[in-house]
């Protein structure tokens, strides 16, 4: 491994001994789910399983813990679909919550491809499998799920190490959480990322950037009848640093870890995404 990749990937574990003085979303939504990474390779099948921890923060107190099981699948020529389903712990003042989180479906096919670049989209569902009033009296934020029926679209340009993105969340109304009824704005996606790659590791640093276009609204409580207000500064932008080692073992095999550093502060935790910090592990089985 040359000494750019030692010095980078160095670098991004130490940013992520700072990511608690910082706050951030991005995967648990959905959006940041679904796209073409430039290090992706041409495989029938691949399965594969990631721990991720994160933390709310000191205001809320919550830990969050989560399995996650991914499966990616070659239709014909270009064409892949996705599933990934999670199941998460988490735990506070308020109590502990277990259950299975809400499953992601996505296609995504090569519209373009060359020596140096290429272009995908994909079109993908976040579907509400997950219980948002698993334990009725505990806040959103301990909830396994969201409770919404989300779509979700992106298109992705590589080109050499260099990659490109965008993305749409379309937020699919308002959920049944108790004392809430929740409904979360549409989300925009901008990312970019660029890939160090040696014999046996990979390092892509990505930055994302993530605009919710409008604010939530929630159950007004004070009022008589199903009254709606809207949540001041829940239309918040987030900006984010991540950094995903991967390690080749074998043609069947990959390691990889990821860490997130937030650049941007988001205040308002209506719907419970914020964190702190967010890193996870896994592994990759690979059926070509």
């Amino acid at each position: 491994m040359n000494r750019t990749i030692i010095y980078f990937f160095i670098f991004f574990t130490f940013l992520s001994s700072f990511s608690v003085l910082n706050f951030a979303q991005c995967s648990d939504a959905g959006v940041c789910q679904l796209g073409h990474l430039a290090d992706e390779k041409e495989e029938q099948l691949n399965i594969s399983v990631t721990y991720k921890n994160g933390y709310s923060g000191k205001e809320d107190d919550v830990s969050f813990n989560s399995i996650q099981l991914e499966t990616t699948y070659e239709l014909f020529n270009n064409s892949t679909v996705k599933i990934l389903l999670p199941y998460n712990f988490k735990s506070g003042p308020g109590g502990n919550v277990k259950g299975i989180g809400d499953l992601i479906i996505s296609w995504t096919q090569e519209l373009f491809s060359n020596e140096a670049s290429s272009l995908n989209a994909s079109l993908g569902a976040k579907l509400a499998t997950g219980d948002e009033n698993k334990e009725h009296s505990l806040p959103q934020i301990y909830q396994p799920g969201l409770g919404s029926n989300d779509f979700i679209f992106t298109v992705d340009y590589n080109n050499n190490n260099f990659g490109f993105g965008t993305g749409y969340q379309l937020a699919g109304g308002r959920n049944d959480k108790e004392g809430l009824r929740l409904k979360r704005g549409d989300d925009l996606l901008l990312k970019a990322s660029y890939l160090f790659s040696s014999e046996y590791f990979k390092i892509i640093p990505q930055l994302i950037f993530i605009k919710r276009l409008s604010k939530s609204s929630i159950l007004d409580i004070n009022s008589p009848g199903e009254n709606f207000i809207e949540v001041d500064k829940s239309d918040q932008s987030q900006f984010n640093l991540l950094a995903l080692v991967q390690y080749n073992l074998n043609e069947n095999y990959d390691f990889f870890s990821e860490v997130a550093i937030p650049l941007l502060k988001r205040e308002v935790n209506v719907d419970g995404l914020t964190r702190t910090y967010t890193v996870s592990f896994g592994m990759r089985f690979i059926i070509n």
